[in-house]
């Protein structure tokens, strides 16, 4: 007699018997079910296994770009006013769907300069020429930088695709450049073995039909558009939808996006801006808190903007980038960090050597990073900690005048010594772990400590 394997799972984990078990039998109808659900143990199995890869990596790059470079402002955000007096701005008069009148986040005025007229935004595509662009360059420097996943902006809220899409002539076709420029960087990161995925605004304020009374229109033209990015260019690992996790996923008839997706890419991951919780959160110029049972994303930006702003913009110290990573590791989550490629297709060079200098780092600390996860011990002021098997990394932000003092754990430590340096004495009791600093030792920009326990830390 044969026993069926989603006979014996069922029994085994009774609580998952709604959930499909097979990835064989996963249907698209189950990837929207999944994607309704918070909390990563309580969506199946697949579910929570095509996320296996997304924890091990731990950094990815955001690409944010688009003919807007050429104007120095905001990506899409620069076009919502029209008219800048210097003193005041006019409003896109154009109400957003499902909140007639509403504009959306017009108190954020010096975020948004310069402002660009709207017959000049939408026509900075005919002067789009990025001809140093190289895909294989970008995702070299994403390579030495230790990032392990590229989501790149497909269209944002002004409309544009960065990809020959054939409903369409707001795209890259319609530019000097005529180049697939999403199509090229898919096959870099590729060919790389970096996985690749998708950002995709459901905003359009160029689309006619993005307004009350037409989006059903609107919404079929979005799906056809989903259709094409995930059907011509390879693997896509991650779709990134920007709008939703304010509004209702109705508006855009979310549980046809899903079911869209995984019906075309099975293994993909969505994240919760299209009104559901998807695969994990993502949190927006801010590092996520401590959460062990819902994944999530740190998005940030190296200059405090999204796409390139010119040299006036400072970009911050790779150090600070560092501590974001860091951070968000010690948290249980992922960084996801932002360059905006010059309009001439190259990523500023102090961007790039921001990157650069974290991906040094990496080689040399990597194992606290990649494939751990966040804690045992809470974030705190001074030090945040990640833990692999039986080993925990205390990444020191602050270091103690003599003695770092750890909560208590179950296990017994073994051993503790300063990653790539000496070892160090600690005293371990009921109460927590003392360990002995050797004098000298400052971070720069943060020393990490190895401890070593009897068995492998508790996930409780």
């Amino acid at each position: 007699m044969k026993i069926n394997l989603l006979m014996i799972l069922t029994f085994l984990l009774p609580d998952l018997t709604a959930n499909i078990v097979s990835a064989q039998d996963y249907t698209p109808e189950d990837g929207w079910r999944d994607a309704q659900i918070a909390f990563r143990s309580d969506k199946s199995p697949v579910a929570q296994q095509r996320m296996e890869w997304w924890h091990e990596a731990r950094l990815g790059m955001f690409i944010h770009w688009n003919p807007s470079s050429l104007a120095a402002g905001e990506i899409s955000w620069s076009k919502q006013f029209y008219e800048d007096d210097g003193d005041s701005l006019m409003p896109n008069p154009r109400p957003d769907p499902g909140f007639p009148g509403m504009h959306e986040h017009n108190e954020w005025l010096s975020w948004f300069k310069p402002a660009v007229p709207e017959e000049v935004y939408d026509n900075l595509c005919e002067s789009f020429y990025p001809a140093m662009f190289d895909a294989g360059e970008i995702v070299a420097q994403a390579e030495e930088a230790g990032i392990k996943y590229i989501v790149m902006v497909a269209k944002h809220h002004d409309g544009f695709c960065m990809w020959d899409s054939r409903y369409t002539d707001f795209d890259i076709m319609a530019t000097p450049f005529k180049r697939d420029i999403l199509g090229e960087m898919a096959g870099a990161a590729h060919k790389a073995g970096l996985k690749f995925g998708i950002y995709y605004s459901q905003r359009d304020w160029h689309h006619p039909d993005y307004r009350p009374g037409s989006m059903a229109q609107y919404n079929e033209y979005m799906r056809n558009q989903l259709t094409e990015l995930l059907s011509n260019y390879g693997e896509i690992s991650v779709l990134f939808f920007d709008a939703g996790e304010w509004k209702t996923w109705e508006l855009w008839e979310g549980d046809r996006l899903f079911r869209l997706a995984y019906s075309l890419q099975p293994g993909i991951i969505i994240n919760d801006r299209c009104g559901v919780p998807g695969d994990y959160s993502t949190p927006e110029q801010k590092i996520g808190t401590f959460n062990k049972r819902r994944d999530w994303e740190s998005c940030m930006t190296l200059t405090g903007f999204w796409s390139w702003h010119g040299f006036q913009s400072e970009v911050i110290p790779w150090a600070s980038c560092l501590k974001y990573l860091i951070s968000c590791a010690g948290g249980d989550g992922n960084l996801l960090i932002n360059v905006g490629p010059m309009p001439i297709g190259q990523i500023d060079p102090r961007e790039a050597s921001c990157l650069r200098y974290v991906g040094g780092w990496l080689q040399k600390y990597g194992e606290s990073i990649y494939g751990t996860r966040g804690g045992p011990f809470l974030p705190g002021e001074n030090f945040v900690s990640t833990y692999r098997g039986n080993q925990i990394f205390i990444h020191m932000l602050n270091m103690p005048d003599s003695t770092l003092f750890l909560p208590a754990i179950k296990e017994k430590v073994t051993g503790a010594e300063v990653l790539a340096g000496p070892k160090l004495t600690f005293l371990q009791s009921g109460k927590g772990i003392s360990v002995q600093m050797p004098a000298g030792i400052r971070p720069d920009p943060v020393v990490v400590i190895r401890l070593t326990t009897d068995k492998d830390i508790s996930e409780e």
